[in-house]
């Protein structure tokens, strides 16, 4: 039922939202259409991490069953210099966070 998937998004969305350091997300089908953003990202940005993620988590799918048939790809995570984007695969849904990420010779100690 898409009414009880659209519930589901909504609650991924409000448990994003109170993470701190989340520079943007993009929850999308498996298609790749954007469902919802993160409301100061362009849709072309939303659209860009949408494909591009989807074909990363397709080829980690692979890969992953490649190595052992039995296993399935549920999460990656992919850390950039000063970016985390963390992808949540599921049955129907694509969820990406992207957050601030600072490594810990640069974070400031109070």
């Amino acid at each position: 039922n898409s009414f009880e998937d659209m519930s589901e998004v909504e609650e991924t969305i409000e448990r994003i939202k109170v993470q701190g350091g989340v520079e943007g997300y993009v929850i999308c089908n498996k298609q790749g259409q954007v469902l919802r953003r993160f409301p100061t990202m362009t849709s072309d940005e939303a659209e860009r991490y949408a494909t591009s993620m989807i074909s990363l988590t397709n080829q980690a799918r692979g890969t992953v069953r490649d190595l052992n048939p039995k296993n399935e790809l549920r999460y990656l995570r992919v850390r950039a210099k000063r970016h985390e984007i963390m992808v949540a695969y599921d049955l129907q849904f694509i969820v990406i966070v992207i957050q601030r990420w600072t490594p810990s010779g640069d974070r400031v100690t109070v």
